[in-house]
């Protein structure tokens, strides 16, 4: 897949799935705009790209402030005039409790961080896509969790259902119209988000957590964004809505 010429831009681009992606669509020739509340993370990476040759703009910023999307977007228009693919990948695990432990605080940090913000992203990159001859694609990150019920937290499941729904809802207003939207299903990555919750199974974080999946390990963050950039390709040109699994067998169990 090449996407030279191309522009993407990633949200959650300083570790972790979002981070894989962002060196994927910069390795295919792609310029590269990286969004992540960690600076420092996101430096790291933005750097590596440089350093690798190629073409890449950080905005350090919360995506929970409903403007802070629309001016990134902005940014990246007038530096380059285009945007063709975005990757919603922004998110956090929540806690490990049971529903009755769960409280308002922990629900609107989630959803804020998992949904709402992701709904900001849209409202904002979908525009320039529908000004592009090309249209464009934009892949959410959804997860394992957003398929089935998670016996360990009930507000970081539902978030993830809701990225499925927001997913589909608006590939089937945009798809006619050019902007292709699906949504990528992982389980169990090998990040540092993963491992978390993993530790939260019996106080120890398993290497690769094998023991949770058929494939006997759990994907790379690699693997993932293998997945997004197909989403993202005119190979996938048919794909629309779509919630793609990659999750080492998890949900197939």
């Amino acid at each position: 897949m090449t996407f030279k010429g191309k522009v993407a831009l990633i949200t959650g681009a300083a570790s972790g799935i979002g981070r894989a992606t962002a060196i994927a669509f910069a390795d295919a020739g792609a310029a590269v705009a990286l969004l992540d509340r960690d600076e420092t993370g996101l430096g790291a990476v933005e750097r590596s790209i440089q350093n690798l040759g190629g073409e890449a703009l950080a905005f350090a910023c919360d995506l929970t402030d409903p403007g802070t999307a629309k001016a990134a977007v902005d940014a990246v228009e007038k530096r380059w005039s285009r945007l063709d693919c975005a990757v919603n990948a922004a998110g956090v695990e929540g806690r490990t409790c049971e529903l009755l432990e769960e409280d308002d605080a922990l629900y609107d940090h989630t959803m804020d961080i998992n949904l709402r913000a992701m709904w900001h992203c849209m409202r904002a990159q979908i525009p320039p896509m529908l000004a592009n001859p090309n249209g464009g694609s934009i892949v959410n990150i959804s997860s394992g969790a957003g398929l089935v019920g998670s016996k360990r937290s009930a507000v970081y499941s539902m978030s993830k259902h809701a990225v499925i729904g927001l997913t589909r809802s608006a590939a089937l207003q945009y798809a006619k119209r050019g902007v292709r939207i699906n949504a990528v299903c992982p389980a169990g990555v090998q990040t540092p988000m993963a491992e978390r919750i993993i530790a939260t199974y019996d106080g120890s974080a398993p290497s690769g957590g094998g023991a949770f999946y058929p494939l006997g390990r759990s994907s790379t963050a690699e693997e993932i964004a293998s997945g997004i950039l197909w989403l993202s390709s005119p190979g996938a040109a048919s794909a629309v809505g779509t919630a793609l699994t990659i999750d080492a067998g998890f949900t197939a169990a």
